[in-house]
């Protein structure tokens, strides 16, 4: 705790307790001298324009009374102490109630710990204090009860006895319980939100051995669902080395990310945009580790905004796409060069990391206090939301809102959307640019699905997992293979869930084996939007970008039953025909549908009424920015449930747990669930959301099981960080993997502990050396790299 703030907090109470222990003297003129004179002492030291100044002011203005008062009331003063203490105590009650209107915690306002600036806002501080501020409010008043019972129902002399007393006592317990309470409770505050972090389950990962002998049901992982976060961790298990078996519900494997064809038309069902697939990013990294950026070239996408009153292509470059801003809102000009160069910081401070397929967020109480040192902005934000971020840089609410409206993309809302995540997403749009595989989603999920038969793993479709075979009981369980739907069994002692968890407990698995707390936590989060995706086809070229974020001027409402479906953004994606020669192509219209109105879909009767309406609203929306809307030749729709079925996920959930800024990161579950060398991955885990998440957190298990160390560089046991100082990405580094110098100068892995002996040695470099690949050139985190 700082000196200063200690020493303005202990004058400004201790003006009460030298008042209330010279009441109990029967000296009130000396109390009101001395509560006047440190008062006074407290306004002076207060830094100018403090906002607890007026709070000072009704302190001054008590003890200026009692100063005239008590010599005016002559010997009858002894009987009027109770009544003194009494407005005493009214008086602070009245500057706490005033300070809540003001946003001033009294009289925590007056405390600040050494903690650095960018912490100030942590939700964990101010949580803090509010419990400080309401101790207080309870001493406040208990000694006015006190006070006014004494004053009411007690003789002079005992009134006064107990309500002096009771007063001395209440501020002196205050002032010296309150440093240590604000000391000690922001820390136990802060292990106890880092215990729900991603190393929360106590158990030590298993470490998988490649090449192992196993019978033909037997597998070293087997992955249930193969979502991207699936497939990303089976294909580099496959690449190490390890037997794996991935089981698909469905016909396909993806779950959302999937792309049907119609006559050469493609129809996307999943993401429109990709992020983290350029230099830098997971998706990129991932492709580099396992050799497929060949098989699944990315192109960057153009892209514009429209509102109804305007419409601008940007994604031309960061200087380019702000001088266009600026012309369109002149009065933001200087806060969007702040916002521009503060993203180009965050991006640096994102890829500071020992490599570029590692957790760029704490995973313990070590990163959780070095990131608001090293990175001070990245840790700001993370206690923000979106609209909050944008507001204190620009001052045209129009320009706010637009930006905050592309939120939308990842199924948020800018006054709940985390800014992080908000931050990245700008990031993406204006600095690094949007990318889309060349052969559509369904190249990347083939590329990745062929990647784990190539490692000699298995992935079977339309037979997914039935139940999860366990042994032991509760949360002291451990899986031993799983039970397919046509009544094979797979024997295993790891398993990755790649589904909905809440799903999964009481369906494939007891929800005994996950814990209360697990499912008391799953409760509290609410599941993402859903969507409603409409596909139009043209036997024509449309001249609009690649994307095409629209927002009309007003929500846009359809009732459904008791409640309504409000469309307020429509996310367009362009799509050519296969065939280059032919001029056609197909546009896909997404809107988020929210959780909540999902039921409204289940009724066949009612769906095919709310599609009626909700594809009418559309067109009708497009053709006011698009008037070529109306010579579409085809269109199919594809509503909520078709989803639900897509990808097993509950009321259609298009990006797992709602991206909340009140259920981000360390509220989420995963990737280690409760019961030992069980997983979670995909849009439902801790790093889900969207793709770029959901591959980072099958990633992550990957490595976790080969033996890296994926959580950064403070959670590996050496404590030793691969990135080189000066808090820059690594110009050359293998994005997949940190290396280090060993003893002889041969290759060692950080993370792993040493006197293992030679044959364990050897065996894991096999294993890790089916993991390496070549060598990229890295950028300097802070460069621009626009087009």
């Amino acid at each position: 705790m700082r000196k200063k703030s200690l020493l303005l907090f202990s004058l400004a109470m201790t003006a009460w307790l030298a008042f209330a222990v010279l009441c109990r003297l029967e000296m009130a003129l000396w109390g009101a001298a001395a509560g006047l004179a440190l008062s006074l002492s407290v306004l002076l030291l207060l830094p100018r324009g403090h906002r607890f100044n007026i709070l000072s002011a009704f302190s001054l203005l008590f003890f200026a009374v009692a100063a005239v008062a008590v010599p005016a009331l002559g010997d009858t003063i002894t009987k009027r102490l109770p009544n003194l203490l009494a407005g005493g105590f009214a008086t602070l009650c009245i500057m706490a109630g005033y300070g809540a209107l003001e946003g001033t915690l009294f009289p925590a306002s007056l405390l600040e710990l050494d903690y650095p600036e960018s912490m100030r806002r942590s939700p964990i501080l101010r949580r803090a204090f509010r419990v400080v501020t309401l101790a207080w409010d309870a001493l406040f008043l208990s000694g006015l009860a006190v006070c006014l019972v004494s004053m009411l129902a007690l003789r002079a002399s005992t009134a006064l006895l107990v309500s002096s007393t009771t007063a001395a006592a209440l501020f002196g317990l205050g002032i010296l319980a309150t440093p240590a309470v604000v000391a000690f409770l922001p820390k136990r505050m802060e292990a106890k939100l880092v215990e729900k972090g991603p190393l929360s389950p106590r158990w030590k990962p298993p470490l998988l051995t490649p090449g192992t002998t196993r019978a033909a049901n037997e597998f070293d992982a087997v992955v249930v669902g193969s979502g991207v976060g699936g497939l990303a961790c089976a294909s580099l298990l496959s690449q190490a080395g390890m037997k794996v078996l991935v089981a698909e519900r469905g016909r396909l494997p993806g779950g959302y990310s999937q792309t049907y064809e119609w006559e050469g038309f493609p129809l996307n069902s999943g993401p429109t945009v990709l992020l983290g697939a350029g230099e830098g990013g997971v998706l990129h990294a991932l492709l580099r580790r396992l050799d497929l950026e060949g098989m699944v070239p990315m192109r960057r996408l153009s892209w514009g905004i429209a509102n109804g009153r305007m419409a601008l292509r940007l994604g031309l470059g960061a200087e380019q796409d702000m001088e266009k801003l600026s012309k369109k809102f002149p009065t933001c000009r200087a806060g969007l060069q702040r916002l521009f160069s503060d993203l180009r910081r965050f991006r640096g401070e994102w890829r500071d990391r020992s490599d570029y397929l590692s957790s760029p967020l704490p995973s313990n109480i070590e990163d959780y206090h070095e990131q608001f040192i090293r990175h001070p902005l990245s840790a700001h934000w993370q206690n923000l939301s979106f609209r909050e971020m944008l507001e204190g840089y620009l001052d045209d609410e129009r320009l706010v809102d637009l930006l905050g409206r592309l939120s939308a993309i990842l199924g948020g809302e800018p006054s709940t959307f985390p800014a992080y995540e908000g931050a990245r997403l700008l990031v993406s749009l204006f600095i690094d640019g949007i990318h889309y595989p060349a052969s559509h989603m369904s190249g990347l999920v083939n590329a990745l699905a062929e990647k784990v038969r190539q490692g000699g793993g298995r992935l079977t479709t339309s037979c997914g997992v039935e139940e999860i075979l366990l042994r032991g009981e509760g949360t002291g369980s451990v899986p031993i293979g799983v039970r397919l739907a046509d009544g094979t069994q797979a024997r295993s002692g790891v398993v990755v869930l790649d589904v909905d968890p809440r799903r999964a407990a009481g369906g494939i698995m007891p929800s005994s084996a996950l814990g209360t707390d697990f499912l008391r936590e799953m409760e509290k989060l609410r599941p993402s939007h859903s969507a409603f995706l409409l596909h139009l086809i043209f036997e024509e070229e449309l001249r609009i970008p690649d994307r095409v974020f629209l927002f009309p001027t007003r929500p846009r409402r359809v009732r459904t039953g008791d409640s309504f479906v409000e469309i307020d953004s429509l996310i367009l994606s362009r799509e050519a025909h296969t065939d280059p020669s032919r001029n056609a192509c197909v546009l896909m219209v997404r809107a988020n549908i929210p959780a909540t109105c999902f039921h409204a879909f289940e009724d066949q009767r009612d769906s095919e009424e709310l599609s009626t309406e909700l594809t009418a609203l559309v067109r009708e929306e497009l053709a006011s920015v698009l008037p070529s809307v109306k010579r579409a030749t085809k269109e199919f729709v594809t509503l909520p449930t078709h989803l639900a079925r897509l990808a097993s996920h509950g009321q259609g959930a298009a990006f797992g747990f709602a991206p909340l800024l009140t259920q981000w990161y360390f509220r989420r579950p995963g990737p280690r669930l409760a019961p030992a060398n069980l997983y979670l991955v995909g849009g439902w885990s801790r790093y889900g959301g969207g793709l770029e998440g959901a591959i980072l957190s099958g990633v992550v298990v990957a490595r976790e099981l080969c033996g890296e160390s994926p959580y950064g560089s403070s959670a590996s046991p050496s404590g030793q960080s691969a990135t080189p100082a000066g808090g820059a990405a690594p110009e050359e580094r293998d994005s997949g993997e940190p290396r280090g110098e060993g003893r002889n100068g041969s290759e060692k892995t950080p993370g792993r502990g040493r006197g293992r002996g030679k044959g364990r040695s050897r065996r894991k470099g096999r294993r890790l050396s089916g993991l390496r690949r070549r060598e990229n050139t890295g950028e300097e985190g802070g460069q621009d790299d626009e087009e």
